[in-house]
């Protein structure tokens, strides 16, 4: 087709448009109100144009766009793009300070931070926010649900334990847990640091999930402070949820069209019709897919690597096919060959096993990076064009397809890429609860391996219970003496806090019984946790 009808096909609303050389390579992102009106003024003839432009269309060939709603949503796309593609010939904003992004440090112990530069140094971007006050509202619910600490302090684990710091003000206000003396865990915190990830990148449904587990969990152990604490942190994500959904996601509400035809442009998707339907036709596939399985790697600063691999069937879980795995072969967070080693292992495994039940469709969480190590170690299986292979890149849940030098922008209200999400979701949520077991598990075998006594099964009680070894240490000694017996709990309380414990543990003759009084007045905490009352 000739570029001008291409552009001619173009509609008169706001959107980002894309120029790509002969390569596929983009090579200039840029914003417009008026779309057709905007481009068209690339086709002028060369000596009404500037030099920048002149050397620009001497390179482009083809051209993409995206429709937004509004000029806001134009400009937030632009800056995004331009950060994260590096176009030859944008200057403006591959560094700027215009718009604040809200930043994970990669440091010990991460911070969370409000910036307007965008550096490129291995910490985790959100964003950017055409609002400083949208972002400043954001950090304000991370500080009261998770409280990472604020201070510029270079905080190790040996420091930490040498003593080298002192609180602070922040501290003895409550916005910080202590990590800076110990209070709180290196775990603990890291795992703080990951749901506030998944706060900034919109995932909140599986967030409000693990706090009504976690508070239905503390509840039934009537530890009724705690599941307060987690009653407290419920109530302010869903507040969150709510106002996301009353006011969307700004610039991932967009959808891509590829200018195939200069008169037959895509068109919105019809409720009517089915999500694999969809998909199938979305994707470009043959057969529909009613076997998917999706691939997600899990580790934090590189400890205790693992992945997960879940599976839907006719477009709904398949929980008994869900597979863990750890990763073997690879030595700290090198999530490529991470990818290609599970994916290798999954299916070599599902080949000598059961040949007839491999998948039509393959997700694969990550961008471009995570899809070619996947596909490698398909083509070593001899299972290249056996499925459809795609990448799911999270940061614009932009679908990743190989071949295609360019991604694929579904409707974000599709029931394509609602279904992508889901299962893409669900893999994490499995591979992040895998990690944990796996971390606490390593926690409290190193905490608790060496007390004479205390078996694997007694250990796996405690953490099945306990879940840590903080929690562990702030029980009561009388949930612990219930749990494993009293002459356990003392040996347990003893390597943890010293052999004063003792004192603190009941022996079976002492254990007071639970007065009817006591009993009725926990069961009502309890209902009460567990069914909160509707909000007045």
């Amino acid at each position: 087709m000739v570029l001008k009808e291409k552009v001619a096909a173009l509609p008169d609303t706001p959107g980002v448009y894309r120029w790509f050389d002969a390569s596929g390579t983009i090579i200039y992102v840029g914003k417009a109100k008026n779309l057709k009106r905007r481009v068209s003024q690339y086709l002028r003839p060369e000596d009404q144009l500037d030099r920048k432009t002149r050397a620009l269309m001497a390179k482009a060939v083809d051209i993409d766009f995206t429709p937004v709603e509004t000029e806001e949503d134009a400009l937030l796309l632009e800056n995004n793009l331009i950060k994260q593609l590096q176009p030859h010939y944008n200057i403006l904003l591959k560094d700027s300070k215009t718009y604040p992004w809200i930043c994970i440090r990669n440091e010990p112990f991460p911070r969370v931070m409000m910036t307007r530069r965008y550096v490129r140094d291995g910490s985790r971007w959100f964003g950017p926010y055409a609002s400083v006050v949208h972002a400043k509202q954001l950090l304000r619910l991370i500080g009261s649900i998770y409280r990472p600490r604020p201070c510029r302090l270079p905080l190790t684990v040996e420091g930490i334990a040498a003593g080298k710091f002192r609180s602070c003000l922040n501290f003895q206000m409550n916005k910080c847990a202590g990590p800076c003396i110990g209070l709180q865990s290196q775990d603990d915190y890291d795992a703080a640091i990951e749901a506030v990830g998944k706060l900034l990148s919109g995932r909140v449904k599986s967030l409000i999930d693990d706090c009504r587990t976690q508070m239905t969990a503390e509840a039934a152990a009537l530890r009724f402070e705690e599941a307060q604490t987690w009653k407290e942190r419920l109530a302010l994500l869903e507040a969150h949820h709510e106002r996301q959904k009353t006011v969307g996601h700004g610039i991932l509400d967009v959808e891509t069209y590829r200018l195939l035809e200069p008169k037959t442009l895509p068109r919105r998707v019809v409720n009517s019709q089915k999500a694999l339907a969809e998909l199938q036709r979305d994707l470009g596939m043959e057969v529909l897919p009613k076997h998917i399985e999706c691939f997600d790697n899990s580790n934090i600063q590189g400890t205790n690597p693992v992945a997960a691999c879940v599976v839907f069937r006719e477009g709904v879980p398949s929980k008994k096919d869900y597979r863990h795995f750890n990763i073997k072969t690879v030595v700290g967070a090198n999530d490529f060959a991470s990818m290609k080693e599970i994916v290798n292992r999954r299916y070599s495994r599902l080949l000598a096993e059961s040949p007839e039940d491999l998948p039509q469709l393959v997700v694969v969480d990550g961008g471009k990076g995570q899809l070619t190590f996947a596909l490698e170690a398909l083509e070593e299986l001899g299972l290249s064009g056996a499925m459809k292979v795609v990448g799911l890149a999270e940061r614009l849940e932009e679908v990743v397809i190989p071949g295609d030098p360019h991604p694929l922008f579904l409707d974000k209200n599709s029931a394509s890429l609602r279904i992508l999400m889901q299962i893409r979701d669900e893999a994490h949520r499995f591979g992040i609860t895998f990690h944990r077991q796996k971390r606490s598990v390593h926690q409290v075998d190193s905490a608790l391996g060496d007390i004479p006594g205390i078996g694997p099964a007694t250990q796996q009680k405690l953490l099945r219970t306990f879940k840590s070894v903080a929690r562990l240490r702030k029980a009561d000694p009388a949930a612990i003496a219930a749990l494993i017996g009293p002459a356990k709990a003392r040996k347990v309380l003893e390597a943890l806090s010293g052999a004063e414990s003792d004192a603190r543990v009941p022996s079976p003759d002492s254990t007071p019984a639970a007065s009817g009084l006591q009993l009725r007045s926990d069961e009502k905490a309890l209902t009460s946790l567990q069914n909160p009352p509707p909000n007045k």
